[in-house]
């Protein structure tokens, strides 16, 4: 399914929404053929009742998934973040290390930096899992293990450039772990399932015009499905179109190599 995702994001959602909206219009005419509306019009306050308190009750169970994912998302753009300011900083203040150090700091710092770009995230686009070690890291503390400060002003820059390195090593954790993260199975469930309880009760009303219930049932599909959609996207914070970029790795190199 996470396939789904390499579509471009207008078009993924706009055929979502058509299939399922086409597929509920369906239902609904035949249905209709299959059960007399007269057979219902006495029980549209009950139905009527019953629509609004599952429609309550999916609202919340929305609500619930929604803020859920949102905040997954928005914790995959903080280590992103995070991860690239780390490295920011590493790269300045490798100006304060002894000088045959400096050299080759800076160098497995950018080319941590260019593997992030040029290779995690081409993979995290795919849907691929990043293991949370990664030999251009190793190659970043080999680095640092290697320094011999000798002022007191390089020991200070060294311990501090230490516990960045700590930083940047738990950000690209971070990074990783919201990568693989996803919303339960079970909660699926409830989704598509509650989107299904909904619908069948847009089936229930009786109503002598067939085009203004149709009309309804495909409004209700549309909004359904696009919240579903929105769920699935939101879900994969590195994958498809509505995903977090580079560009904060991207603007690391710009600055320091130009």
């Amino acid at each position: 399914m996470i396939r789904l995702l390499q579509i471009p994001a207008p078009v993924l959602g706009f055929l979502w929404v058509a299939i399922v909206v086409g597929l509920s219009v369906c239902g609904l005419l035949v249905f209709r053929k299959a059960v007399s509306h007269t057979r219902f019009e006495g029980a549209n306050a009950v139905s009527g009742t019953m629509f609004q308190l599952a429609g309550v009750l999916y609202a919340v169970l929305v609500a619930f998934v929604v803020v859920v994912v949102w905040e997954q998302f928005s914790d995959a753009e903080d280590a992103s973040t995070l991860e690239a300011t780390a490295i920011t900083d590493l790269l300045r203040d490798s100006a304060a290390l002894p000088a045959e150090s400096q050299a080759a700091v800076e160098s497995s710092l950018l080319a941590y930096t260019r593997h992030v770009i040029d290779v995690e995230y081409p993979r995290m686009h795919r849907g691929e899992s990043i293991d949370e070690q990664s030999d251009e890291l190793n190659a970043v503390w080999e680095a640092y293990l290697a320094v011999e400060p000798q002022t007191h002003n390089q020991i200070a820059f060294f311990d501090q450039a230490i516990q960045r390195l700590n930083d940047l090593t738990a950000d690209r954790k971070m990074r990783v772990s919201t990568g693989d993260a996803a919303v339960p199975g079970e909660l699926w469930v409830l989704l598509i399932g509650g989107a299904g309880v909904v619908m069948a009760f847009t089936f229930l009303f009786g109503t002598e015009d067939q085009a203004l219930h149709a009309i309804s049932v495909g409004l209700t599909a549309a909004l359904l499905a696009f919240v579903v959609y929105l769920i699935f996207a939101l879900e994969h914070p590195y994958v498809g179109g509505l995903s977090v970029e580079p560009t904060a790795y991207a603007n690391v190199l710009e600055q320091w190599t130009g």
